[in-house]
């Protein structure tokens, strides 16, 4: 995917931001690819994804059922 969004914009082709499934959400070498490039994303995650806290990291489907209603 990230060889797609570099020829996006290498021709100049205008984009506010990119979205993609958990297949690539995981994929932390494209987000960094995605922020260095001052990119706005969406990406899906999956479940076991581990996310950095303060306590730690700690699997998405855990923080997630943190979340207040």
């Amino acid at each position: 995917m990230q060889a797609v969004i570099e020829r996006t914009l290498e021709a100049g082709v205008p984009f506010g931001w990119v979205t993609a499934d958990g297949a690539y959400g995981d994929n932390g070498p494209l987000r960094c690819f995605l922020e260095g490039r001052q990119i706005g994303y969406v990406l899906a995650i999956s479940r076991a994804h581990q996310i950095s806290t303060r306590a730690g990291k700690v699997r998405a489907d855990v923080v997630a059922a943190r979340v207040p209603r």
